[in-house]
C-alpha cells in the first residue's frame, strides 16, 4: 500500500510537471525526490534528421526515444502517426501531446511494458492483431497508470497478467473484441473510462480488488464478465444500451462483489451472478432491461438487494433459480411486465418492499402490484410498503454523454478486384456492364444501395458469385457447426430445411443465402465442453473473421454457432463490435422441446435469432421474446396469439416465417420492420 501511495504522489507531481512541457527550453528538469528528469522528445516529421531526441532534434520513431531513456525520464511524442510496436522496460513517462497515434498495423502486441511504475497518457493505440494474446496494450510488470488513452480496433485493448496495482483513468475503449482483460491481476482501479461497441467490455479471470468507478459501459456485448474473481466494487457507473439479451455484468464463481449506486438502463440482463456468493446490491436503478434486471442462479448465497429501484423491466424484475439465497428489502419493485420477483426452486426473503400498489404484489399476472412467483404468493411479501421509498435508487442523474454520445460508424473494409477496372470507381467492368451501370463513368460504389439491404454496390460484386443482386434485397448468413460429444447427434443445419427457409423468405422479396459451406464458409468446429462467453468471442474471431480485422465477410455475412451446450440455450450476441451473432445449443433446446427434432429447433432458431440481427428486438414489440406466450391461454398467450411470426415464443419452432401485421389484434409487422444494417451499426438507444 505505501508504495502504491508513494507511486501516486510521483505521478501527480509529474503531471504538474509535464502540463507545462511546450514551454520548456532545456531538456531535463527537477523530477520527484530531487532526481533529474529527462525530456525526450520524438516526432515523425523529423524525417531526415539528426535525431538527438532533443526538441530542435527529435527523434523519428518512439521506440528511439524510449531506448535512449532511464527511469523516471519522459518520452513526449508530438502528434502524428507511429507505425511501430514499443518495448518499455524502463520506468519512464510516455506522454503523447494530444492526438498521438500508435498505428499497430495489426501486429500481436503495440506497445509491452516490462517495468514498473510506467505511465501511457494522450495515445490513441489502433489495429492490434486478431489473434488470442493480441493486445493494443500489455502489461508484465506492476504500477502501470495509463491516463487519457484510447483503444480502437484491437483484440483486447489491456492486457494484464500476473501483475497488480494498475490505474486506468478516462480511457476510451471502442470497437475492441475486449476493452480490458485482467488475468491474475489484483489491486486495479478503472476510473471515468468509457466502454463502447465491445464484445466485452472489461474481463477478469482469477482477479482481485478491483475497483470500476465512474465509467459508462454502452453497445457492448457484455458490458462485465468476471470469473472466479473476488472483492469487485462497480460503484457509480452507468450499464445502459448494451446488448438487449445479456448486456450487462456478469460474475461466474465471484465472492464479496459490491454493487453500488449505479444505473442500469436497457440491458438484456443488467446483473447475471452464477455460483457466486456474498453480492451486495445497493442504492441502484433497473430500467427498461428487456429480459432481466437481475438473475442469481446455481445456489447463489448470501444476495442482499437493498435501496433499489427496479422498475418498467419488459420482462422480469428479478429471477431466482436453483437454489439461490436473496434478501430483497427497502426496494421499489413495480411496472415490470412479467414479474417483479420469479422464483424457481429458491425462497427468497422479500420484506418490506413497495410493489406498485399500496395492497403489495399480486399473485397472477391480473393484479395490480407487480406479479410474483413464490410458493406462498403474494403472502411471503408481507409486510409491504404501501408508497414508494423516496430514495431508492441511484442518488446521481446518468452523465449528459449518455444521451450525446458518440457511436463510431461501421467501417468500410477493403475489398480489392483482379478483373479490369476503367474507370477506377473500385467494381470491376463486367459487373458494371451486367448490373446496367457504365464501365467508363465513375461513380461512388460505396455509397450505392439501391436495394435497400444494407450492402453497397462494392459488397454486392464481392457477393456475386454467391448469387445476389443489387436490385433485389439480399441476407447472407455464415452458420459453422461444433462437432457433438455424442457422435449420434447431428449440429450441421438440415439442407431440405435450408431450402425450405429460403423459399420462405423470397416470398416477400428477399434472397436467403445460408453458407453451411456452399458459400467459401460454414464448416465443422472442433467439441468443445463448458463453453463461456469469452469463448464464443474466441470462436467468433478465429472461425469467423479468421483472426483477420479487415475481413470483407465482416459486415456481408451476419454468423451463426450451433453446439450441443453453451452459455445459454440460444441467444443473439456480439463478437467483436456489432450485434450479428448468435449462438444454438441444439442439446438443451433438444431437451427443453423434445417433441420437436432436432434438424427443426437448429434451423429454425437460427431463423428467429437472425431476427435479432435484423433489429426485431424485445422492445420493438411486446410479443417478441416474451416467455408469457409459452402458457395457453395467459394473459400474454391472449395479447400475442395473432401475432404469427418466429419471433413469438410460441411459434418459434412452428414457422420459418416472421409476420406482416395482418393478423388482427396483438400481430406486429416484422417484414415491415427489419432493419437491414442493424447487424453493422447496432443502437440499443430506442426507450
Amino acid at each position: 500500500m505505501k508504495q502504491t501511495v508513494v507511486f501516486f504522489i510521483a505521478v501527480c507531481i509529474a503531471l504538474l510537471l509535464i502540463g507545462s512541457l511546450p514551454s520548456f527550453s532545456s531538456q531535463s528538469i527537477g523530477g520527484s525526490f530531487g532526481k533529474e528528469r529527462t525530456i525526450i522528445y520524438v516526432d515523425d516529421s523529423n524525417c531526415l534528421g539528426p535525431w538527438e531526441g532533443t526538441s530542435e532534434h527529435p527523434f523519428q520513431h518512439i521506440q528511439d526515444g524510449i531506448d535512449a531513456s532511464s527511469d523516471d525520464d519522459t518520452v513526449y511524442v508530438y502528434n502524428g502517426t507511429y507505425n511501430e510496436s514499443l518495448l518499455i522496460s524502463t520506468s519512464i513517462t510516455l506522454f503523447g501531446e494530444q492526438t498521438t497515434i500508435v498505428q499497430g498495423a495489426y501486429r500481436p502486441i503495440l506497445i509491452t511494458v516490462c517495468a514498473e511504475d510506467v505511465m501511457l497518457q494522450n495515445l490513441l493505440v489502433q489495429n492490434s492483431g486478431g489473434y488470442p494474446g493480441n493486445a493494443g496494450v500489455l502489461l508484465w510488470s506492476p504500477h502501470a497508470l495509463l491516463l487519457n488513452c484510447t483503444f480502437y480496433r484491437t483484440r483486447t485493448g489491456i492486457l494484464t497478467q500476473n501483475t497488480s496495482g494498475h490505474i486506468f483513468e478516462n480511457c476510451t475503449f471502442s470497437n475492441n473484441g475486449i476493452g480490458i482483460s485482467l488475468s491474475s491481476t489484483s489491486t486495479v482501479t478503472v476510473k471515468d473510462c468509457t466502454f463502447g461497441q465491445n464484445s466485452i467490455g472489461i474481463h477478469g479471470e482469477q482477479a482481485d480488488e478491483i475497483l470500476l468507478v465512474s465509467c459508462y459501459f454502452h453497445t457492448n456485448g457484455r458490458a462485465g464478465f468476471f470469473s472466479q474473481s473476488t472483492h469487485l466494487t462497480l460503484s457509480h457507473c452507468n450499464i445502459s444500451d448494451n446488448s438487449v439479451n445479456h448486456g450487462g455484468m456478469y460474475f461466474e464463481g465471484c465472492v464479496a462483489v459490491l454493487i453500488n449506486n449505479n444505473i442500469f438502463r436497457h440491458n438484456g440482463i443488467a446483473v447475471h451472478a452464477s455460483r457466486s456468493n456474498a453480492i451486495k446490491v445497493h442504492q441502484c436503478d433497473f430500467t427498461y432491461n428487456t429480459h432481466f434486471a437481475m438473475v442469481f442462479d446455481f445456489a447463489c448465497t448470501q444476495i442482499n438487494i437493498t435501496s433499489c429501484d427496479i422498475h418498467h423491466g419488459f420482462h422480469y424484475g428479478v429471477y431466482l433459480a436453483k437454489q439461490s439465497a436473496c434478501r430483497l428489502s427497502q426496494n421499489n419493485i413495480y411496472s415490470n411486465t412479467l414479474y417483479g420477483v420469479y422464483s424457481s426452486d429458491s425462497d427468497p426473503t422479500i420484506k418490506q418492499n413497495y410493489w406498485g400498489s399500496w395492497c403489495g404484489p399480486s399473485s397472477t399476472a391480473y393484479g395490480v402490484g407487480d406479479w410474483v412467483s413464490l410458493p406462498l404468493g403474494r403472502l411471503q411479501g408481507y409486510p409491504w410498503l404501501p408508497q414508494p421509498i423516496r430514495d431508492a435508487g441511484a442518488d446521481w442523474m446518468a452523465h449528459p454523454a449518455y444521451l450525446n454520445r458518440t457511436i463510431q460508424h461501421p467501417m468500410t473494409r477493403p475489398i480489392h478486384f483482379p478483373s479490369n477496372d476503367t474507370d477506377l470507381d473500385g467494381v470491376p467492368d463486367w459487373w458494371e456492364t451486367k448490373w446496367g451501370y457504365d464501365p467508363y463513368v465513375w461513380e461512388d460504389h460505396t455509397a450505392l444501395d439501391p436495394d435497400g439491404d444494407a450492402l453497397n454496390n462494392l459488397e454486392e460484386c464481392y457477393t456475386d458469385a454467391y448469387g445476389s443482386a443489387p436490385y433485389q434485397k439480399d441476407i447472407f448468413l455464415e452458420i459453422d457447426w461444433m462437432q457433438s460429444e455424442d457422435p449420434t447427434r447431428i449440429n450441421k443445419p438440415d439442407l431440405q430445411l435450408v431450402t425450405e427457409a429460403t423459399q420462405v423468405f423470397l416470398q416477400h422479396n428477399i434472397s436467403l443465402h445460408i453458407d453451411i459451406g456452399e458459400y467459401d464458409g460454414g464448416e465443422e468446429i472442433p467439441y468443445q465442453a463448458n463453453l463461456s462467453f469469452s469463448d464464443l468471442v474466441d470462436l467468433y474471431w478465429r472461425y469467423f473473421l479468421h483472426h483477420d480485422l479487415d475481413n470483407p465477410r465482416k459486415g456481408i455475412f451476419r454468423y451463426g454457432i450451433i453446439c450441443d451446450e453453451g452459455p445459454d440455450v440460444n441467444f443473439p450476441f456480439i463478437g467483436w463490435d456489432h450485434l450479428d451473432s448468435f449462438l444454438i445449443s441444439a442439446q438443451q433446446l433438444s431437451e427443453q422441446f423434445p417433441w420437436v427434432s432436432r434438424r427443426q429447433i437448429i434451423l429454425k432458431a437460427s431463423i428467429h435469432h437472425l431476427g435479432h440481427t435484423l433489429g426485431l428486438l424485445a422492445d420493438l414489440h411486446g410479443g417478441i421474446d416474451n416467455i408469457g406466450t409459452l402458457r395457453p391461454f395467459s394473459l400474454h398467450w391472449l395479447l400475442y396469439r395473432n401475432y404469427k411470426s418466429c419471433m413469438n415464443y410460441w411459434y418459434k419452432y412452428r414457422t420459418f416465417s416472421y409476420s406482416d401485421g395482418t393478423h388482427g389484434y396483438g400481430d406486429f409487422d416484422d417484414y415491415g420492420h427489419l432493419d437491414y444494417g442493424f447487424f453493422k451499426n447496432t443502437q440499443f438507444d430506442k426507450p
